[in-house]
């Protein structure tokens, strides 16, 4: 019986790693850490005469663009986490008519939201994620009180400093 040389075993377990991550890439479901999560956005805001909300998703990678939902109405949208790096976090600006601010919620971050189908409940306080775990708003004032544009003001920097604002 041959013996494996240890620098070869160590190509054979890298090569079988880098393939297992090739199919969890190209297969539409997988399994465990490796599965598809499903976010579904729900308005359940109410106010006087307010028929939508506008909402945009982003990730690092991916702007998933602007949606209007009637109330009541949804929003769903699937992803494959980032096993490896384990960083993906999706978040959302919703607006509606009557308010002057741009609500954001982080919607899916792999480092504490541990759901397959994470649906979202969102209300004029926050968001609750699959009826349980609420969060409240980070807002940002978009209009002044002469219904002004803030974002001239800040001189290019978004809400925590960067050099780049959020396009609306």
């Amino acid at each position: 019986m041959a013996t494996q040389n240890p620098t070869t075993l160590k190509k054979i377990i890298l090569l079988t790693i880098l393939l297992a991550c090739k199919v969890r890439d190209t297969t539409a479901f997988g399994f465990g850490p490796f599965g598809r999560v499903t976010v579904t956005i729900i308005n359940e805001v109410i106010a006087p005469d307010l028929k939508t909300i506008t909402v945009h998703c982003k990730s690092q990678d991916d702007d998933l663009g602007f949606h209007t939902l009637l109330f009541g109405g949804s929003y769903a949208f699937s992803f494959k986490p980032k096993f490896l790096t384990r960083n993906t976090l999706f978040f959302c600006g919703f607006t509606w008519p009557e308010n002057p601010y741009r609500h954001y919620l982080d919607i899916y971050d792999y480092k504490h939201d541990n759901c397959e189908n994470c649906t979202w409940h969102i209300n004029k306080s926050g968001g609750c994620l699959n009826d349980h775990k609420c969060g409240f708003w980070k807002d940002v004032e978009l209009i002044d009180e002469y219904n002004n544009s803030k974002w001239t003001q800040t001189k290019g920097l978004d809400e925590i400093g960067r050099a780049n604002p959020p396009t609306f």
